[in-house]
C-alpha cells in the first residue's frame, strides 16, 4: 500500500513538472490558430497512472498510447470543442469533452472504472430486481425435448410446489391450479397466470405447447402482489417467442 501511494506521488509530481515544462518552455504550437491536450489516466479506485490506454480524438482511428506515468500530449489541434476517448483492456470507455483554445495548453484527466467493477453493479441490480418479484418457486426455459409438451404438463413436471387438480393434462378437461402452501380451504387458491401479460385462465395452459414458450416463472409473496394485485395466491408468467 506504501508503495502504490509513493508511485501515485511521484507520477503525480513529474506530471507537474511535464506540464510546466511544456507550459514555459515550449511554444504551445507553431501552427497559427492551434493549441495543445496535455492529459493523464487514472485507475479511478486506486489512482495509479494506466499504461497504454489509446487516447483518441473525436472519430480518428488512429491514436496515441500512454506512457509509463499514465501521461499524454496532443500538440497542434484546432481550435474550438472536441472529443477525447479513452480505451483500456479492462476498463470501460471514457469520453470527455475538451475546449481547445488558440496558442494555449487544455489539460484533461481520466479516471477510468474497471469493467470488474461494473460487472459487480449489474450483479446487485439484477439481485435486486428479482428481490422485487418475490421469492421464486420456478423458473423454467423449456428445452427442444419438451417442445411437443403442453405448458400445463412441463409445469407440473418441473415444478414441485405446484398441484394441479382435476381434469387431465389434454385439452379433454380443465384442471386447477395450486401452489402448495398458498391460500387457505375456505377461498379460493387459484394464482393468476399471465400470458404475454394478459390475464388468462389454466384453459390456455393446456392449448399451449412448450415449443412456443420462451420462459415460464411462478412468484408468490407481498412483491408478487404489488406488481399483480390478483397475484394473493401466487403468479405464473408465461412469456412466449412471439413476444
Amino acid at each position: 500500500m506504501v508503495m502504490c501511494q509513493l508511485q501515485i506521488f511521484t507520477g503525480r509530481v513529474m506530471f507537474m513538472f511535464v506540464l510546466l515544462g511544456w507550459y514555459f518552455v515550449e511554444p504551445v504550437s507553431s501552427q497559427d490558430g492551434a493549441g495543445s491536450i496535455v492529459g493523464e489516466v487514472l485507475d479511478g479506485m486506486t489512482g495509479v497512472p494506466l499504461v497504454g490506454a489509446i487516447v483518441t480524438l473525436d472519430d480518428d482511428e488512429v491514436g496515441i498510447s500512454t506512457d509509463e506515468n499514465g501521461h499524454f500530449f496532443l500538440e497542434q489541434q484546432r481550435t474550438g470543442a472536441i472529443s477525447v476517448r479513452v480505451d483500456h483492456d479492462g476498463y470501460i470507455t471514457r469520453v470527455e469533452p475538451v475546449s481547445i483554445n488558440k496558442n494555449t495548453v487544455s489539460f484533461v484527466h481520466f479516471y477510468m472504472s474497471s469493467m470488474d467493477l461494473l460487472l459487480d453493479e449489474l450483479k446487485v441490480v439484477t439481485q435486486r430486481e428479482r428481490e422485487k418479484e418475490g421469492p421464486g418457486l420456478g423458473d423454467i426455459r423449456p428445452t427442444e425435448a419438451e417442445s411437443s409438451l403442453t405448458v400445463m404438463k412441463l409445469m407440473a413436471a418441473r415444478i414441485p410446489s405446484l398441484t394441479v387438480l382435476g381434469g387431465t393434462y389434454s385439452a379433454a378437461g380443465t384442471p386447477e391450479i395450486r401452489i402448495r402452501g398458498q391460500g387457505s380451504m375456505t377461498v379460493s387458491n387459484t394464482p393468476a397466470i399471465y400470458l404475454d401479460g394478459v390475464r388468462i385462465n389454466s384453459q390456455v395452459l393446456m392449448e399451449t405447447f412448450a415449443g412456443d414458450v420462451e420462459r415460464i416463472r411462478v412468484l408468490k409473496g407481498p412483491s408478487a402482489v404489488s406488481m399483480y394485485p390478483d397475484a394473493v395466491n401466487g403468479v405464473i408468467l408465461v412469456d412466449t417467442k412471439r413476444r
